[in-house]
């Protein structure tokens, strides 16, 4: 069985070992090491949550940056994120949820009330 041809609950893994083309960009990090970061996709977020289960949100990007990011080539862990040196995660996560990729526009968020707003009698 070839690695693109594996699932897990119907979902291929495998990434870009399976011969898709992915938007990756590569970033020096502060440390001198040089990560490349794909592009994420939907089962990347759904991988990253069962990861960091029950843990709060930056846990979830910790494990976000792992899911996509290699660094000197090789792929990493959730636990390796948490041991790199403090500006290379910070380099990772502006990179991963940053405003390097293409996202969809943010809807208008709801007026809110402020009683400023209104009008006095």
């Amino acid at each position: 069985m070839k690695s693109d041809e594996i699932t897990v609950n119907g979902v291929r893994i495998g990434g870009a070992e399976t011969g898709e083309e992915e938007d990756i960009r590569a970033i020096d990090l502060p440390s001198g090491s040089r990560a490349a970061v794909r592009k994420g996709h939907g089962r990347d977020l759904m991988r990253a949550q069962r990861a960091a289960a029950g843990s709060d949100a930056s846990a979830v990007i910790f494990a976000l940056i792992a899911e996509l990011t290699r660094v000197d080539g090789r792929k990493i862990v959730y636990e390796d994120v948490l041991e790199m040196d403090l500006g290379d995660v910070m380099a990772l996560q502006d990179e991963v949820i940053g405003e390097n990729f293409d996202c969809p526009p943010q809807r208008a968020s709801q007026a809110s009330f402020n009683p400023d707003s209104q009008s006095r009698s």
